[in-house]
């Protein structure tokens, strides 16, 4: 498991996107796994700056880990958090497209599963995201979820 505490200022998107993939791709993941990861975790950061407050220590704590066959994205600020259950699909009202509050439509359409919980002094929302793609999945591309490189 990795982690890091960035300050709750909208650089710390990049910051926690950069090092996140950085890791990933010296790891051995490449391709759309870390595409979709870097994409999933602006977004949870960048609302975690907007909506959310720092944690009673500042700042806000990025969590990244690799267990099984997902990648699991977890961001922790110190607010309530959007009071919603863990979801494998994007609820109505909205769309990707608007302008604004498109942000976690995408991660629903990234993600195996995303959601929210409260710790009490802070609120965490995660997202996982599928190591390779399931059998018979939807525009399956050759090659494209086979994540991880050989030597």
């Amino acid at each position: 498991m990795s982690n890091m505490l960035v300050p709750h200022a909208p650089p710390s998107a990049g910051i926690a996107r950069r090092r996140c993939t950085d890791e990933l791709r010296a790891r051995g993941f490449s391709g759309r796994l870390v595409d979709d990861a870097a994409l999933v975790m602006s977004e949870l950061v960048g609302n975690a700056i907007r909506h959310g407050v720092p944690l009673p220590v500042g700042g806000i704590r990025v969590v990244w880990e690799v267990h099984g066959a997902v990648l699991r994205l977890e961001v922790h600020d110190g607010g309530t958090g959007p009071q919603r259950q863990a979801s494998a699909a994007w609820p109505g009202g909205g769309s990707t497209d608007a302008e604004h509050g498109r942000g976690l439509g995408i991660v629903a359409m990234l993600t195996d599963v995303w959601g929210t919980s409260f710790d009490g002094d802070c609120a965490i929302v995660w997202a996982e995201l599928p190591l390779r793609r399931s059998p018979g999945a939807e525009g399956e591309l050759e090659g494209q979820w086979d994540i991880r490189q050989e030597a």
